[in-house]
């Protein structure tokens, strides 16, 4: 049997973690990876080692902290050259505290709104009767 034939230009092994015209940069050993640190704000600093194929792994201390279990989802945000996680979990439980503080609050936007229109309409029916006994006195 032979093989089939694949078109022109698609015959080069491409990944999508790396484009093509990148070039590939050597692998740098890091040996000594420092313990974390606490700094003086009361975070704890960790130094990790990227794996083979970009992966990081995350010393137990902090998947314990972040309540992480094999399997789990974290969320990561990239911002300003800064990579920021946090557990999928933890974020359910950030969106459902906002929720629960804006639900403390027993008067609804919609309610403050008609309440403000009425009171605009009021002040503005008050002027419309200012200006009419005036016109009249005028006569």
């Amino acid at each position: 049997m032979r093989k089939p034939k694949s078109p022109r230009g698609f015959s080069e092994d491409k990944t999508r973690y790396r484009a093509a015209d990148r070039p590939v940069l050597p692998q740098v050993e890091v040996q000594n990876v420092p313990p974390p640190e606490v700094l003086p704000d009361g975070t704890i600093r960790y130094f990790l080692k990227l794996g083979a194929k970009g992966r990081l792994l995350l010393p137990a201390e902090m998947r314990a902290a972040l309540d992480l279990q094999e399997g789990e989802l974290v969320t990561a945000w990239l911002k300003d050259g800064e990579v920021r996680l946090h557990s999928h979990l933890h974020g359910l439980r950030k969106v459902r505290d906002e929720a629960r503080a804006l639900a403390q609050n027993t008067e609804y936007a919609s309610d403050e709104l008609i309440a403000e229109r009425r009171a605009e309409a009021l002040k503005e029916e008050e002027a419309a009767v200012r200006s009419m006994r005036r016109s009249r006195k005028r006569r």
